[in-house]
């Protein structure tokens, strides 16, 4: 979900004052006949703007026309003018204002508090995949950096209670801690597991006796950026072409990822079987299936059926991973 900026804003409002304008000046210039395009637009903006220089000899089919314009091109005109109006005087109270709606509408999200050099990484990654984004971040620059970027953006310090609910916490798929201080990381932790036990909680940390203090937090998982440095560079030295496999390998012949799906509620893959689903997806290697009351299936047979609420891991290239994910949502979902 991409923030809309003031400037974008104020560019909708001129956007619809001019869509008015042309539609009264169109209208009229047709239904009158004899008035000129200069005529029809100057009645267009008297109308309006309810200055009311008087109806210029209007026909009847006219003055249904100019009603309806005044009802509507009105309530346009004022709503246009008013925003502009917010947003001239005060462009950074705007832009909150905007945010703080966005956000309302945001469900199933991920929180990312944190906008350094790992929090925009991750932030890249999850919205690539679609999945909305809303940033936490106190400093100026990250600030700016995450806005320029299209993310929806909260100011202030990502352990206070008050700022993660306005971000939505409630309502959310995740929380990611990105600072780059262990003690903000714990804080965050104990905050969301407080307000949202069932989040999932991935924290960062940068020892192994923050780690486990994160862990006996609440934490889901618990990150390490250089340990996991530090292991992708000796496995890329020991298995170098796997490597480039599980790190997201992309070129112009092959692209080959991993990835999991959750099966919907009335989804179309629900009482397929691996075979029959896979059929129609040559590309797609299955590795995992998780059904709901915990078992564990790896490496399927071809006669395992989708149910309901599967976790379903697996290995593939762009188009057969966006088929079944695709098939893994409900039917009201995929209209959307």
């Amino acid at each position: 979900m991409l923030l809309r900026t003031p400037t974008t804003s104020i560019a909708r409002c001129i956007s619809l004052l001019a869509g008015v304008l042309l539609v009264g000046t169109v209208g009229f210039y047709h239904i009158e006949g004899k008035w000129t395009l200069w005529e029809c637009l100057y009645f267009t903006l008297v109308t309006i703007t309810t200055v009311g220089y008087g109806d210029y000899g209007l026909s009847h089919n006219g003055q249904v026309f100019a009603s309806l314009l005044l009802v509507c091109g009105i309530s346009v005109f004022t709503y246009s003018l008013t925003t502009i109006v917010q947003i001239a005087s005060d462009p950074e109270a705007s832009r909150k204002r905007i945010m703080r709606r966005r956000i309302a509408d945001c469900s199933d999200h991920i929180i990312v508090c944190g906008y350094g050099r790992m929090g925009r990484t991750i932030c890249e990654e999850i919205t690539r995949e679609g999945v909305t984004c809303v940033v936490i971040e106190n400093n100026e620059s990250s600030i700016r950096r995450a806005v320029e970027d299209g993310l929806v953006v909260l100011e202030g310090e990502a352990s206070d209670d008050e700022l993660l609910l306005a971000a939505g916490l409630e309502r959310a798929r995740g929380v990611i801690c990105a600072v780059d201080s262990d003690a903000e990381n714990m804080f965050i932790t104990v905050t969301v597991r407080e307000h949202n036990p069932n989040c999932y909680i991935i924290s960062r940390a940068e020892n192994e006796m923050a780690a486990r203090k994160l862990q006996h937090a609440g934490a889901s998982l618990v990150v390490s950026p250089h340990q996991m440095a530090g292991r992708t560079v000796a496995s890329a030295v020991i298995c170098p072409r796997l490597a480039k496999y599980t790190n997201g390998y992309d070129d112009d012949d092959q692209s080959f990822r991993l990835g999991e799906t959750h099966i919907k509620p009335g989804a179309p893959l629900v009482g397929q079987s691996v075979s029959e689903f896979g059929g129609t997806v040559d590309g797609l290697v299955f590795v995992a299936i998780e059904r709901a009351n915990g078992l564990t299936i790896l490496r399927p047979r071809g006669s395992e059926v989708f149910q309901q609420d599967d976790i379903v891991i697996y290995a593939g290239g762009h188009d057969d991973i966006a088929a079944i994910k695709n098939a893994a949502l409900s039917p009201a979902l995929c209209r959307l």
